[in-house]
């Protein structure tokens, strides 16, 4: 259904529309206007719909700006009319063409397109009579009536009588009768049967309505039955099916158009009727949103209609003058006149009831409702006397109360947008309005609270920031001069740190009206120029750039640091608090002082709070502004840290002690302040914090330990970034309050001994305690090298009770390579260089696979990244080292199935190609270049090895195997590499995903078809082959694959001079390891694809009599499904290979025939003569079942 007021409703000033990015004209109305012309030709046709979808294709463009299809709506319409008026056409097509003709009307709006209807006398009996013609209850021709309505409610505008058209007189016998039946009664009926519609011709029949009762010759006769047909209709609106839509927003527009001075009559009734359904209380949203609508017209049409001499007028908008210019332009400054204003004039007391059931409305669940309701009271605000409204103005300003839902403060927000941009707030009301609209910018709750779409406070803010901009539009600087510097303060926050986009950019252009009309926010056009629309779009940017820089001005300074500590430290959404702590942190420079004496103080006493938000924020927040403090250096030359009071201090030093005797350090809480903790202790660290005892150094190392033998992975990161920091800062040498080297020693041992850990936690504690060694320091790790490494290394190996563990030797390689990284290579390092080599290596056969699947993929990936850094170091520092291990091991990776870990394998060989100084020992390292250009790889060196190989330095040439694939190939050139490569390619060109066996197999095979020429290399990569099956005989991941490979490539003729080669010995190395592979086995799927391959064999002259002697096998196994099989592919291979086989051509068709006649699903004691005769003509060996042993 399209609703008038939401889809095709569009306004009448349409010159308003405008966008960054616009078209320029209506390029395909030659198009359209051949589209309307060839209707005639298709309109019986399934052209038709394939027609109308292009018409809908097209027009769909110009939703946003509709205004491009004015100039030729005038042309396009006499198009339609044309067909429609024509008398021959049939109705089929006249529906056809009303279906062309409503696109154009929902995407240019009906009030556009009504305009430009035919609207002369004749057309009326003409269009009354298409309408009468219709079936209501038609699904497939709404369409036609839609338009029809609309097309009668220009032409019911004509200015004559409407008797006049009857032909009889109204008192004539028979008159009103169905036999003579008046136009205006005939139009009435059509309102009448359209309104009770249940689809959009209920809109439009409104919209006729609207305009045919309130005529003057028909509101006589018709407007008091319509309205006592419509409160007989709904007499009772609880009873869901007899609500009409359509006829509650007919009376809604009736009463917005028709004179006042008509429906004043009526209009107790109707709120009588009204009132009575409590349509407030109703389930139903229409029913809700038209109720409201009906109520503000009675209460308009009670009120004469008049411009307030009481109201707030500005007399002055030239920003010219606001701005500092000398003079303003003529006309700004002509004071505006109103009529005199009766202020003593009686109020009915209805109008009191419909207020009353306004205010009520903005508390309603849904926007739309609470937003009719917000204009209504501003239309009333507007024709009432100034007490009165004054009074409106005070009931709105009470739905501003903490115990109100956020649904009440929206409504309240746009209710004083209303009455703001009309003046109707008082100066002396001025201020109570300001410290709402700020307090509902700062009003943000849990989004499961909020309701009617404004979840969490979201649409009061915006709404807020729409009152802030009605309100520096209607008032002039010296009435806003008390209220300028709160009203900045709150739409300044609400711009840098709101949590949604839509409210940030709303504050930003509410303050940039306010900067542009009255100039009296402190350093407007500066702070303006930082927050702008765009700026403040990104969040990380409006938190961490934005408001540091707003925050360099002294008005702004502590309202930006409040705001951030008393809402977003303590705000529902997690990412926001700590977003907020990391914002705290950049503004505490401007403000040491305020930050060290008063804001500490205050966190500290929120870490007692029992609200988890506001404990985690609390403790983010200290770790922050302490480590800020340290960073700033104060005009005396001082460190901030030293405005930091003991008392403060003594707060700070027992937070692990506290969180853990209150036990807030359980459940799923504990887990967000295990977190915050962690980040406090680093930051605590970092800011060289004075912890004065060994003990408290212990508290915080427990709960740090603890965090790093948590499940949750977050936690561990957190714990991981703190550990480091703690040894760092209080484990040295120098500080008095331990014994150095003792206190490391034990602590190293410790986590050493987890990283053997077999327990029911073990999996766990590897994985923290091995990423924990490797980011310890380089003093830490120089003492205890001789421990720590031989235990990463023992924790990278796959052990019998581990074998499932990947994430732990993947983070044991991650650790291992740290710590490399932060050693280097030197004289205690070199030693263990072998061992890590070896380790790292090993690590490149990890194929661990679980339900996740492949998840050794993880520890693959982390031990290229660790082999590339320690082939750098060894390059730097001149150390001989393998590098061919090294690359032929990341070639089988870059060539294997998972698309991350070939990516991740090609950016790391690329880089071992191309590392400066260059890598010693590289066999074929220039040719491996001109494989892999410099200039078609990304050849950029970030700063560390690890953001060398993220994904984020990642070519998106290495992601797709079409790239790839083609490169990795012509390794197969070089002995040195090709088993590796011949192995990952036998996995992928062996899967089952298409994509990838698609590009590994034309890559593959377009390269061996290149080496026809070059026998001893093709011979050599077969042989390769060969021996990738033999060594991996019953290796699952290598032999599934493997027969669907051999298949593949036997039947891709690029290896056909090897097979056709009488000395080859290919095909029979084939299939002696296939028997080999299937002896003892009794896996159908396995059986399956090994007979795709025995049938491949049949093209080979020295191989197909034992081919067939294993398919005769095959043609009678117990297995029924397998026996099937056997038996088609073998006559399709026969029919194929058929012409190789030594055989009479006599006996072959005898055999196809034998086969394709055959039910190979009969018993087997059946089916062995019929083998047995087939093994006979292809003169082969008949089976014989083995007897088993006494």
């Amino acid at each position: 259904m399209v609703a008038l007021d939401a889809d095709i409703n569009r306004d009448d000033d349409c010159d308003n529309i405008g966008l960054g990015c616009a078209l320029e004209h209506f390029s395909e109305v030659d198009d359209v206007l051949n589209m309307i012309d060839n209707v005639k030709n298709i309109y019986n046709t399934p052209s038709l719909e394939v027609e109308y979808d292009k018409l809908y294709t097209i027009l769909k463009q110009y939703y946003e700006q509709p205004h491009l299809l004015d100039p030729h709506l005038e042309k396009i319409l006499a198009k339609f009319m044309t067909i429609i008026k024509d008398k021959d056409s049939v109705f089929e097509l006249k529906h056809a063409t009303f279906n062309y003709m409503y696109q154009i009307i929902r995407v240019r709006g009906y009030k556009v397109v009504v305009r430009h209807l035919p609207h002369e006398v004749s057309d009326l009996l003409t269009v009354l009579m298409y309408l009468e013609a219709q079936d209501p209850n038609d699904k497939e021709t709404w369409r036609s009536r839609f338009v029809l309505l609309l097309w009668l409610s220009i032409v019911v505008i004509i200015p004559f009588h409407m008797s006049r058209l009857d032909g009889f007189a109204p008192d004539q016998p028979g008159a009103g009768t169905s036999k003579k039946m008046t136009v205006m009664e005939r139009i009435f009926n059509i309102c009448k049967t359209y309104a009770m519609s249940k689809d959009s011709c209920a809109e439009a029949s409104a919209y006729l309505a609207s305009k045919f009762l309130i005529r003057s010759d028909v509101k006589e006769l018709y407007m008091n039955s319509f309205f006592d047909w419509a409160c007989d209709l709904h007499s009772n609106l609880k009873e869901e099916d007899t609500i009409y839509y359509g006829v509650l927003a007919t009376v809604a527009a009736v009463l917005k158009h028709g004179k006042r001075d008509d429906l004043l009559p009526y209009t107790p009734k109707l709120l009588e009727w009204v009132t009575t359904q409590n349509y407030q209380q109703h389930n139903a949203m229409l029913v809700r949103k038209y109720g409201v609508k009906i109520v503000q017209r009675i209460g308009l049409t009670f009120l004469r209609p008049r411009v307030a001499s009481w109201r707030y007028t500005r007399g002055s908008r030239s920003l010219t003058v606001t701005l500092g210019g000398s003079t303003a332009a003529a006309g700004d400054t002509e004071p505006m006149t109103t009529p005199p204003d009766d202020d003593d004039q009686d109020i009915p007391q209805e109008v009191e009831d419909v207020v009353e059931l306004l205010l009520c409305s903005l508390r309603d669940d849904d926007t739309v409702v609470r937003w009719s309701a917000a204009k209504g009271v501003g239309r009333l605000g507007a024709r009432l006397p100034a007490l009165a409204a004054a009074d409106v103005c005070d009931s709105v300003l009470t739905l501003f109360a903490d115990n109100e839902r956020d649904t009440a403060w929206h409504g309240g927000c746009m209710a004083l947008a209303e009455l703001g941009r009309r003046g109707l707030i008082s100066p002396r009301q001025l201020s109570e309005a300001v410290r709402c609209a700020a307090a509902a910018l700062a009003r943000d709750e849990p989004r499961a609270s909020g309701g009617g779409g404004g979840g969490g406070g979201r649409a009061a803010r915006d709404a807020a920031c729409h009152a802030a901009w009605a309100i520096a539009r209607a008032y002039d600087a010296v009435a806003l001069a008390p209220h300028a510097l709160t009203l900045a303060n709150a739409l300044i926050a609400t711009a840098c740190f709101d949590r949604e986009i839509n409210c940030r950019r709303a504050a930003s252009a509410a303050y940039q009206e306010n900067v542009g009309r009255h100039g009296l926010f402190p350093h407007g056009i500066d702070v303006l120029t930082a927050a702008d629309f765009q700026s403040v779009g990104p969040r990380t940017h409006a938190y961490l750039v934005v408001a540091p820089y707003v925050a360099t001005f002294p008005e702004y300074t502590r309202p930006l640091l409040d705001h951030i500590v008393d809402l977003k430290l303590e705000h529902w959404d997690c990412a926001i608090r700590e977003l907020a702590a990391k914002a705290l942190n950049r503004l505490t420079d401007k403000t040491p002082e305020y930050v060290a004496q008063e804001i500490l103080p205050k966190l500290i006493k929120k870490t007692e709070s029992i609200d988890l938000n506001v404990r985690h924020g609390a403790i983010l927040g200290i770790g922050e502004a302490i480590h800020a403090l340290s960073q700033t250096i104060l005009p005396n030359g001082q460190s901030g840290s030293s405005l930091v009071s003991a008392a403060t201090w003594d707060g700070v030093r027992p937070l692990p002690g506290e969180l853990r005797a209150r036990q807030l350090l359980r459940g799923l809480g504990g887990e967000l302040m295990r977190q915050a903790a962690c980040h406090c202790a680093a930051r605590l660290a970092r800011a060289c914090a004075p912890l004065e005892s060994g003990d408290t150094i212990d508290e915080w190392l427990n709960l740090i330990e603890e965090c790093l033998a948590h499940e949750v992975q977050a936690i561990r990161e957190k714990a991981i970034e703190a550990l480091p920091l703690m040894f760092e800062q209080y484990l040295r040498d120098t500080n008095p309050l331990y014994c150095g080297p003792v206190k490391r020693r034990q602590l190293v041992q410790k986590y050493c001994e987890q990283l053997a850990n077999t327990g029911v936690n073990g999996l766990v504690l590897r994985m923290g305690y091995a990423r924990a060694i490797g980011s310890l320091p380089k003093f830490v790790l120089e003492e205890q090298m001789q421990l720590v490494i031989p235990s990463l290394i023992a924790a990278t190996k796959v052990s019998e009770g581990t074998a499932k563990w990947a994430e732990a030797r993947r983070d044991a390689v991650v650790g291992l390579t740290e710590v490399c990284h932060t050693l280097g290579l030197g004289e205690g390092l070199d030693a263990f260089v072998p061992d890590i080599r070896a380790a790292l290596l090993d690590c490149l056969s990890e194929y661990t696979v679980d339900m996740r699947g492949d998840i050794g993929a993880w520890v693959r990936e982390a031990s290229m990244t660790g082999l590339l850094s320690l082939c750098r170091q060894c390059a730097r520092r001149g150390v001989a080292h393998d590098a061919l291990c090294v690359l032929r091991g990341v070639a089988q990776q870059a060539v294997e199935k998972i698309d991350r870990t070939r990516a991740h394998a090609g950016r790391v060989f690329t880089a071992l190609l191309y590392n400066d100084p260059p890598i010693e020992n590289i066999p074929h390292h220039e040719a491996l270049k001109r494989i892999f250009p410099c200039e078609e790889i990304e050849t950029t060196r970030p700063r560390n090895e690890e953001a060398e190989t993220s994904e984020s330095s990642a070519v998106v040439l290495w992601l797709f195997p079409g790239h790839t694939m083609p490169r990795f190939v012509q390794l197969l050139a070089f002995p040195e590499y090709r088993y590796h490569v011949v192995k990952g390619l036998v996995v992928s060109a062996g899967e089952l995903t298409e994509s990838l066996v698609k590009h590994t197999t034309q890559a593959l095979f377009s390269y061996l078809n290149t080496l026809h020429d070059d026998k001893e290399t093709l011979k050599s990569i077969c042989d390769t082959i060969i021996q990738v099956f033999a060594d991996n005989l019953h290796v699952k991941r290598i032999t599934g694959p493997m027969f669907n490979f051999l298949d593949r490539l036997l039947s891709s003729g690029s290896v056909s001079p090897i097979l056709d080669d009488p000395e080859s010995t290919f095909a029979k190395d084939i299939l002696k390891y296939l028997q080999l592979e299937l002896r003892g086995g009794k896996n159908i799927y396995k059986l399956l694809d090994s007979i795709n391959v025995l049938c491949q064999l049949i093209q080979v002259r020295d191989a197909w009599r034992l081919s067939l002697g294993q398919l005769a096998i095959y043609v009678c196994y117990a297995d029924r499904y397998v026996r099937r099989c056997a038996a088609a592919r073998l006559y399709e291979a026969l029919t194929l290979y058929g012409d190789v086989c030594d055989l009479p051509q006599e006996n072959l068709d005898q055999v196809m025939t034998i086969l394709a006649e055959t039910d190979w699903e009969k018993d087997v004691s059946e089916l062995r003569p019929i083998r047995n005769e087939i093994c006979d003509l292809m003169s082969i060996k008949r089976p014989v079942m083995k007897q088993k042993a006494p």
